[in-house]
């Protein structure tokens, strides 16, 4: 049997929105989806966007082994709380993020 990005992806999504007992629509509107689009990634039609993706992972309380992705961390809480807060965060906030966090590693060295 082939492996199945789009189809993978689509059983893993209705099956843990089955768990957590949710309808499409109810996951839609958790997300600011449509039904419709919820029910296409579910029948394996879209791919959802990555940023579509995480939503619906964090919606539904999915972890990211589900999909084959083992996260390391290194047990310091101040690095798992940015990640936390960039996965939270829009395209334009991680842009932002990014310059900034770029400017003061650059600069570090002036305040140590």
């Amino acid at each position: 049997m082939i492996f199945d990005d789009k189809y993978f992806i689509g059983r893993k999504i209705k099956s843990f929105r089955k768990k957590r007992g949710l309808t499409q629509a109810e996951l839609a509107e958790k997300i600011d989806l449509s039904e419709k689009h919820i029910s296409k990634i579910e029948a394996s039609i879209h791919v959802p966007s990555l940023s579509a993706f995480f939503k619906i992972a964090e919606a539904l309380e999915i972890g990211m082994e589900e999909f084959g992705f083992e996260l390391k961390t290194d047990g310091n809480p101040d690095r798992e709380e940015l990640i936390k807060c960039i996965f939270d965060s829009t395209d334009e906030e991680i842009k932002l993020l990014l310059s900034v966090v770029k400017c003061l590693k650059e600069n570090l060295h002036k305040f140590n």
